[in-house]
């Protein structure tokens, strides 16, 4: 902890007290949440170590490099924080910290902030790795049955790997992210689209864990209706999507309307095999796995009615239906 000024002894007693006597000072060994915010090689900034118990907040603890103003808001930041939600947390604003103050000298209002950005971005933290510890789970709880998520989006992007890294590329129904993960482990860019604005956030912040998200741009669409011009993309991907689908032509439709001519569309979904891994996964959890849509095999015989090359390939767990365009 440390101080570029001194303090001005006319301001109100409550500044001069958090000054004084800072709360919760010190680091975190293994913290569930880190932050450090500001400039570190010019200027002002903070270390904000937090632990998360069940979505509470339970320790906040942190080390300022700056002034006065840096310090007691940074303290009073800490006594709003531990207690509370990650919802609630994430809410406070700077105003909540001045008012807490009774108040701030104009030139100090900036400091202010600095508290409410390494609270904010240590539970950012906090979120992106305690997401990325359930989506590892998750990977690993199928590969005991059998199936490898990675491996089964990376054999689906291999039948797009003479596109150009350049190539506009189309991920339908984004889930968790696996597919688009492997289009962006693949070196493209891609627009991921999803209908559930909870499953776009999952997988956003997966792509933030692995450094993608820069080629990964999510939104939140309905495939039957999708936001985009004809002849737009270079290939159009699906994974474990169309068995969803009680009516999957408009989708289909879809994805030959904004495909450019001569190029791929690439579907994958379960076979007769793989609906029984899942179903037995989702068992073993308590759940259900409901099953509306074609097999693969419909899907193939619909591209092959509307006059389009296709191949068909069978995985142990997957059939894959690449369509040529033309």
């Amino acid at each position: 902890m440390s101080t570029h000024e001194t303090i001005d002894l006319t301001l109100n007693a409550k500044i001069i007290e958090h000054f004084q006597n800072p709360r919760n000072i010190g680091e975190l060994e293994h913290p569930d949440g880190f932050a450090v915010v500001g400039d570190p090689s010019c200027g002002d900034h903070i270390k904000v170590w937090l632990k998360v118990e069940d979505e509470i907040i339970t320790d906040f603890k942190y080390k300022v490099f700056g002034c006065w103003g840096a310090i007691s808001t940074t303290s009073v930041v800490s006594e709003l924080a531990i207690g509370k939600s990650l919802k609630q947390a994430s809410l406070f604003t700077d105003d909540d910290v001045v008012r807490e103050l009774g108040g701030i000298p104009q030139n100090k209002q900036h400091c202010s902030l600095l508290g409410i950005q390494g609270l904010r971005t240590a539970i950012a933290d906090f979120l992106i790795k305690d997401n990325h510890r359930k989506f590892s789970e998750r990977i690993e709880q199928y590969r005991a049955h059998g199936y490898d998520f990675p491996l089964a989006r990376d054999l689906m992007v291999n039948k797009i790997r003479d596109l150009p890294k350049s190539a506009n590329v189309l991920d339908v129904g984004t889930g968790k992210g696996h597919l688009a993960l492997a289009i962006a482990r693949s070196g493209r860019k891609c627009i991921s689209v999803d209908i559930s604005e909870e499953e776009i956030h999952y997988a956003r912040l997966n792509a933030i864990y692995y450094k993608l998200d820069n080629l990964i741009r999510f939104e939140n669409q309905d495939a039957r209706h999708l936001k985009f011009e004809n002849d737009h993309f270079d290939a159009v991907m699906t994974a474990a999507f169309m068995h969803h689908l009680k009516n999957p032509e408009p989708v289909l439709n879809e994805f030959i309307r904004v495909s450019k001519l001569g190029t791929k569309i690439v579907i994958s979904d379960f076979n007769e095999n793989g609906l029984k891994m899942v179903a037995q996964k989702h068992r073993e959890d308590g759940k259900t796995h409901d099953v509306h849509g074609w097999r693969m095999e419909e899907v193939q015989k619909w591209f092959e009615n509307q006059q389009y090359s296709t191949q068909l390939v069978n995985e142990e767990f997957e059939t894959i239906v690449t369509v040529t365009t033309r």
